[in-house]
């Protein structure tokens, strides 16, 4: 796992932050999921390949983050899987991801119903079909609703919808297909007013990311808009790895204040160049001036030059440099 990816995994595993996202995703921004509700659920699932025999290896897939969330709704407690998957780059393929995954979880809801039918031994009544399904008439599935979001600015221009991927040109065919749509939020596609949904660092996290490759922008946005923001240290890792911010926070802190820190920054480049062009200027110079005085000494005495720069006292790496240019 690269340090993008370890980054926005431990971002976005953070409870509140995780809320925040599908409430702006499916509600409008309005704190509908309440992140007291959330509990972590393991992200690996398991692929047996279809026609593999019984000594056939499963492979194991892994989520970035899923998460269980328990809610009351009317009156009686509902329960939802939610699961999210953290993009730094567009992802072509996206759609047959999330289905993978969409469809492992439901598969695997169908063979925990089953298991638990066969040890409390509820075979009374039922029929073939049931019995050979492990799953009852009256079983029903837990909701999973995956969410891809991105962490970078460009477009998203890759597949959103299985049919998208899909070569076919009968429309029979085609209407009779069976589609898988993602769920997405995009930094690129979300305007201004609508950051205003989000109640968590996940915000500004993706405003800084829309406005990353524009400087200009970046630095309107955050003096006239943001001007006192900071950002903790996950928010700080997020953006590095994922758009080189180059932000840093001291050890002995926990959060850094942005324009102070871009400015800093800044600041420092300038003064690491000027430094670099004195001392190139210096060289040039001093290099100048050693070159007049080897030549002056030549003239006037009628040495070598290797006499002449041992006379000067320069050092063998000087001297090649200056022989070379006589």
């Amino acid at each position: 796992m690269g340090k993008a990816d370890t980054a926005t995994a431990s971002f976005m595993r953070q409870h509140h932050v995780f809320a925040d996202a599908f409430n702006f995703f499916l509600y409008q921004g309005y704190p509908v999921i309440d992140p007291g509700q959330l509990r972590d659920l393991d992200p690996a699932e398991l692929v047996m390949p279809y026609g593999a025999d019984q000594k056939s290896e499963p492979v194991q897939k892994y989520r970035d983050i899923l998460k269980g969330l328990a809610a009351m709704e009317d009156g009686k407690m509902a329960y939802i899987l939610l699961g999210i998957e953290n993009q730094t780059h567009v992802h072509y393929a996206a759609p047959v991801k999330g289905m993978l995954y969409d469809a492992l979880q439901y598969a695997s809801q169908v063979e925990q119903t089953g298991r638990k039918h066969r040890e409390n031994k509820e075979y009374q009544g039922r029929g073939s079909g049931e019995f050979l399904a492990g799953f009852y008439k009256e079983d029903k599935l837990l909701p999973v609703i995956t969410l891809f979001i991105s962490f970078s600015p460009e477009k998203w221009d890759g597949p959103r919808s299985l049919a998208e991927m899909v070569r076919v040109k009968d429309e029979a065919v085609f209407a009779r297909m069976p589609d898988y749509h993602i769920n997405l939020v995009s930094p690129a596609e979300i305007e201004k007013n609508e950051f205003e949904r989000f109640h968590s660092s996940l915000g500004d996290v993706l405003e800084f990311i829309k406005y990353s490759c524009d400087k200009k922008k970046l630095m309107e946005w955050l003096h006239e808009e943001k001007p006192e923001l900071t950002m903790g240290r996950k928010e700080v890792e997020v953006l590095n790895a994922c758009v080189n911010a180059k932000l840093t926070i001291r050890p002995e802190e926990e959060e850094v204040e942005v324009c102070k820190a871009i400015e800093d920054y800044k600041m420092e480049a300038v003064e690491k160049a000027t430094k670099e062009v004195t001392k190139k200027v210096t060289q040039q110079v001093t290099e100048s001036t050693r070159l007049s005085a080897l030549k002056s000494l030549m003239k006037n005495t009628q040495w070598t030059a290797q006499q002449a720069a041992d006379a000067l006292g320069f050092s063998p790496e000087d001297t090649a440099k200056l022989l070379g240019k006589l």
